[in-house]
């Protein structure tokens, strides 16, 4: 993953609360540090349980999910997230882009579903639109 430059940040009010899960060390500390580094808040995680601890703590914008992971996967995660946190946006990341997956996605309630490798080009627009999304739901209530 190569580091956005300053043009990719988004204006200060566009910035959010992230969190990021997946089971991959190395791709949840990339993914940290570079939204991070764009003035997000991200909080990761590299399992189901331990992002579901953290959001009994914290309130998150946009979550950001691997599907397939050991414990649990993304789309099941987000229904758990969801019963606590309606507003929150998930964009589902994923290896693993059948059609079980995406109709598994789509019934959770994610928001869109994009493969790996992650092209930060068109993460980010889509990490900004969400989190619009997310603050609209929250202001209304």
């Amino acid at each position: 993953m190569n580091k956005p430059s300053e043009a990719d940040r988004p204006p200060d009010e566009l910035a959010g609360s992230l969190l990021i899960v997946d089971d991959d060390h190395d791709i949840v500390a990339n993914l940290c540090d570079i939204l991070m580094d764009l003035g997000y808040h991200a909080d990761a995680a590299t399992s189901p349980g331990q992002a579901i601890q953290l959001v009994d703590k914290n309130d998150y914008d946009v979550a950001l999910l691997d599907y397939n992971m050991p414990e649990q996967d993304g789309a099941a995660l987000y229904k758990q997230m969801r019963a606590r946190q309606p507003a929150t946006t998930a964009i589902m990341i994923t290896a693993y882009a059948d059609a079980d997956a995406m109709d598994r996605a789509a019934i959770a309630g994610v928001w869109r579903v994009i493969s790996k490798p992650v092209n930060l080009k068109d993460l980010i627009p889509l990490i900004e639109q969400a989190t619009q999304r997310s603050k609209l739901c929250r202001s209304k209530g």
